[in-house]
């Protein structure tokens, strides 16, 4: 029996970087222990990019490491799709592009080549559709083409990459794109690319804090930093409103809806509740990597506290010592 492939699972999840206790080296030990958790849960496990996975605060050797380990731990037994990102320029990102797929991945994850860009210093969207063109002209590889991370698309009314963009690539490169990955911005303006999409391809969701609601306005799944910690309770969700099972669909929407109140508390500083998380749960995770630190034991105690609230047991399967006993009040 062959295995799945990216486009066959709702659920995409970015893996977290573990570090050692002082955020120096990576836990390579700890990286795989946590994708495998993330596979066997049924996401497809997303191994780069910026922001909250600590993969932009690695240096270009560390990041090829993490690569290899990913496609060691999983490849041939569950899907993995790598996130190469920049910025730099459009040539060294499409030599990028061309490594995953020596490496064997089984897709990769295209985003806007300017993170962090704003004003003029964002991408002009003809500038991000030469940039898509070129890395689809140069790999055979599945893309799953977003229109977002983080800088600004100058001329678009959202400052993202338009809907319009997106459905002429597909066009252009019919059977080269394995889906699209989208931030949620309400059902309307879902439903207008997936009008345009006409079945094609799946449509996944990033941001939506009402996951329910978004596949009722056609999500097939969705793109999260949640499956990192709780990937049976996200694919559950997932697949629950596939088979029609709404009622358990939404139950465990307002689970997961809980747990992003609880991670993503403006108190908490997002991402640095990351590493936290997780260590309740049982991983080994270790620090954060300077420049981002740790908000110290208290806050890491009250964090444990409100996750303490939601029930972990009934979806997932933790490491031993997971999650953590709290210590009774004195």
């Amino acid at each position: 029996m062959t295995r799945d492939l990216p486009a066959d699972r709702p659920s995409f999840g970015n893996a977290i970087c573990p570090m050692d206790h002082r955020g120096g080296d990576i836990n390579e030990a700890a990286f795989r222990t946590l994708i495998r958790y993330m596979a066997d849960g049924g996401t497809t496990v997303c191994v780069g990019g910026p922001h909250a996975t600590e993969f932009i605060h690695l240096n270009a050797a560390e990041r090829l490491r993490v690569w290899e380990l990913a496609v060691d731990e999983l490849g041939g037994r569950a899907p993995v799709s790598a996130i190469p990102v920049g910025p730099t320029s459009n040539r060294d990102m499409v030599a990028t592009f061309r490594t995953v797929e020596a490496m064997g991945f089984d897709a990769a994850q295209l985003y806007p080549n300017a993170h962090g860009g704003y004003g003029g210093d964002g991408l002009f969207v003809a500038e991000v559709e030469r940039y898509y063109r070129d890395v689809l002209d140069a790999t055979t590889l599945p893309l799953f083409i977003t229109n977002y991370h983080r800088g600004e698309i100058i001329d678009s009314p959202t400052k993202r990459v338009p809907h319009a963009l997106l459905l002429r690539l597909l066009d252009a490169y019919p059977g080269r794109i394995g889906g699209f990955g989208v931030i949620w911005r309400g059902a309307e303006d879902l439903q207008e690319l997936l009008a345009g999409v006409d079945g094609r391809v799946h449509v996944r969701v990033s941001g939506a804090l009402d996951w329910h609601a978004a596949m009722e306005a056609g999500a097939h799944g969705f793109h999260s930093i949640q499956q990192s910690f709780v990937p049976r309770l996200c694919s559950g969700m997932m697949a629950a409103f596939h088979a029609g099972d709404h009622a358990t669909s939404r139950r465990l929407s307002d689970r997961i809806a809980a747990l992003n109140a609880v991670i993503h508390h403006p108190d908490r500083a997002y991402p640095r509740s990351i590493k936290p998380t997780l260590r309740y749960l049982g991983f080994d995770v270790g620090d954060l990597r300077p420049p981002h630190y740790s908000l110290g034991a208290a806050a890491d105690a009250a964090l444990w506290v409100d996750l303490a609230t939601i029930d972990f047991a009934e979806t997932e399967q933790l490491p031993a010592g997971g999650p953590v006993a709290l210590r009774p009040a004195d």
